[in-house]
């Protein structure tokens, strides 16, 4: 039995530092600073940090979500999301599910769309959102580089 939970936290701890890879160490990115530790849900407590659109996530094939807060240039907050999906037709779907409308197409993973203070991205099996709380006119080039680098880091 003991065996068994010692087998469990290590895989827990396991994936909770393989999630916290995808996103880039303060330094990492010019002009990015982590301001937190990544925050992992598993799909049952989801609705613990996107309370009202979990459900869209959940029927799309989400298994767990990683999150992480960053600073620009001490001017600039912004949230990293990251949605590790059941496989890439579930990326594809919440992706496809946003409107193009107001957005602009980015290369960036397999496919990628900013609008206005808001970089939404997939990548395989991973939907990656990061939302800015504030617009400035160096906010989408903020986003796209801190973007670039979360990309790259998933394999």
């Amino acid at each position: 039995m003991m065996l068994a939970l010692s087998a469990c936290l290590a895989c827990t701890r396991t994936r909770s530092s393989k999630g916290a890879a995808y996103f880039p160490e303060t330094g990492e990115v010019e002009g990015w600073t982590k301001s937190s530790a990544t925050r992992m849900f598993p799909a049952e407590r989801l609705f613990e940090y996107i309370d009202g659109d979990a459900d869209r996530y959940l029927k799309a094939g989400v298994e767990q979500t990683l999150t992480c807060d960053y600073r620009y240039r001490d001017k600039l907050d912004a949230v990293a999301d990251i949605f590790v999906m059941r496989n890439a037709t579930g990326a594809q779907q919440v992706f496809e599910a946003q409107p193009p409308n107001g957005s602009q197409p980015l290369q960036v993973g397999d496919s990628a769309r900013l609008y206005p203070g808001t970089l939404m991205l997939r990548k395989g099996r991973f939907f990656v959102r990061l939302v800015a709380y504030e617009v400035e006119p160096e906010t989408p080039e903020a986003l796209l580089s801190l973007a670039r680098s979360i990309a790259y880091r998933i394999k």
